[in-house]
């Protein structure tokens, strides 16, 4: 009897934890960037209710937490420095539960130097804290991660080489897993490099609000690191729709042929959060497969595009680049001043 009530006490407890969540997540919502078109509205909603977003809500699942405290340290983009700094720690709150959100941190990058330097050197001396007291438990989770099949929900880098590679026969395996991977790599930094030299590219990050481009920044960093780092269950995508707003608004605001793709990019996307349920329904085979797992290189090899260009756009990099120019100049002078004076 009191093995049944402690039951019904802890699935109560779940159902209050599982519905908090969710409406936490639904009330932040109407913290992201409007569409503001009919089509964008389309595809924001699509993605909202796709299968993806659905699962992690039905689980409950800790990375709905983690999403809502990346999208809470987006929020200060246009604030104040405290108002930043509080989103730095929400982004250290959450790398301490789950890791991966450590990613975020690339945002510092868009501090003055002085300040990066500073919040850096702190961030990294708890992290290095952290790992100090709890690495030995660190590794035994990670190495007690088995390996998920490559043709479902799960979403890596490695999915279609290592498939591509099983199907091939064993003394060409690993040779055939090893080539495409490097190739699909290599394409990827391509595409990355020909979308940094369109001047489209640029021009169109910079008319998007503050807000757009730190959410598209914070999407780009989890998506693109989780899909290099190793496996991720389809509900971590969730992350996605930090992503959407800010391709819709290059949608709008940048040169036509950029317009069309990143229009077309943010449509990919909403397909592959609806992957499961379509592969599912569809009941698909090797080539859905294969169209999907080329649809996350692609989608991938846009949101490397975009954090390129927010590192090579940020303080941090320009003054990196101009110290040594700066100081080579200086040199210049002292050393005419000394020739004119000898």
């Amino acid at each position: 009897m009191a093995g049944s009530r402690a039951d019904t006490a802890e699935r109560a407890r779940r159902y209050r934890r599982r519905w908090t969540l969710d409406l936490l997540f639904i009330a932040s919502l109407t913290l992201m960037p409007p569409p503001r078109r009919l089509a964008e509205l389309a595809l924001v909603l699509a993605a909202t209710l796709s299968t993806m977003v659905v699962f992690a809500l039905e689980r409950a699942n800790a990375d709905v937490l983690l999403f809502l405290l990346a999208l809470a340290a987006g929020l200060p983009a246009e604030y104040r420095l405290a108002a930043r700094i509080i989103g730095y720690g929400l982004v250290l709150f959450a790398a301490l539960l789950k890791y991966y959100p450590a990613v975020v941190f690339i945002i510092l990058f868009r501090e003055r130097p002085a300040v990066f330097a500073v919040l850096a050197v702190a961030v990294t001396v708890l992290l290095a804290r952290f790992w100090a007291v709890w690495h030995a438990e660190i590794m035994r989770g990670l190495a007690n991660m088995p390996p998920g099949p490559y043709n479902t929900d799960l979403f890596a880098a490695k999915n279609l080489p290592l498939l591509v590679g099983l199907i091939v026969e064993d003394p060409m395996k690993w040779m055939v897993t090893v080539g495409l991977y490097t190739v699909l790599t290599g394409a990827a930094l391509a595409i990355c490099r020909r979308l940094l030299l369109l001047p489209g590219l640029r021009a169109g990050i910079a008319a998007l609000s503050g807000r757009e481009q730190t959410l598209l920044v914070i999407g780009s960093a989890v998506i693109a690191g989780c899909f290099f780092a190793g496996q991720s269950i389809g509900y971590r995508g969730i992350f996605l729709l930090l992503v959407l707003p800010g391709l819709l608004g290059l949608s709008r605001s940048a040169a036509r042929g950029m317009r069309i793709l990143c229009f077309a990019t943010a449509a990919v996307i909403v397909l592959l959060m609806w992957g499961e349920a379509l592969r599912l329904a569809l009941d698909g085979g090797f080539g859905f497969w294969l169209v999907r797992e080329l649809g996350w290189w692609w989608s991938v090899s846009v949101m490397l595009a975009v954090l390129a260009d927010f590192l090579r756009e940020s303080p941090v990099w320009r003054g990196a680049i101009t110290a040594p120019a700066g100081q080579r100049r200086e040199r210049g002078l002292r050393g005419g001043r000394v020739g004119r004076y000898c």
